[in-house]
């Protein structure tokens, strides 16, 4: 009689542990789905050979403040080092210490298509609506202030 008395108790335990809902991701009625973070990148067109912006879903930036985007497009261009100086008004002033792989290794398509995808993405920031880059000057980029506008007709 003892053993039957155990084994209910046992199970009894057993059946209201491994039933609590509470504990799964999305169970609580409550609770607000995350959002889907999207980000910006720049493609050639295969049969135009145009610049094309697209929005792709992203892993990595869970929110637009300035550091965090800056960080983002670092760690997608390891080669390509982005410098906060300031903002003021609606510019974004950064600095590229050595712009050796933009202005030289990238080829004449590479370094537009990182410009756009840089300019793109911080002016998803509320408040900057253009970048202005500062680095020396290469054979295929040059320093200048870009806006979303530069990039269409490419």
């Amino acid at each position: 009689m003892k053993a039957i008395y155990v084994l209910l108790c046992f199970s009894i335990i057993t059946a209201s542990c491994g039933n609590n809902n509470a504990d799964q991701p999305g169970a609580d009625a409550d609770s607000i789905p995350a959002e889907n973070t999207y980000s910006w990148e720049a493609a050639l067109n295969d049969s135009s050979g145009r610049l094309e912006m697209r929005k792709v879903e992203t892993t990595g930036l869970d929110s637009l403040t300035v550091p965090l985007v800056i960080n983002f497009i670092n760690t997608g261009n390891p080669n390509i080092k982005l410098e906060l100086v300031k903002t003021s008004g609606d510019t974004l002033y950064l600095k590229i210490a050595d712009a050796t792989f933009l202005t030289q290794r990238m080829g004449s398509t590479g370094p537009t298509m990182y410009l756009a995808t840089a300019v793109y993405n911080l002016t998803e920031i509320p408040g900057i609506r253009f970048v202005n880059f500062d680095f020396e000057e290469g054979d295929h980029a040059q320093p200048d202030t870009f806006s979303r506008e530069n990039f269409k007709d490419e």
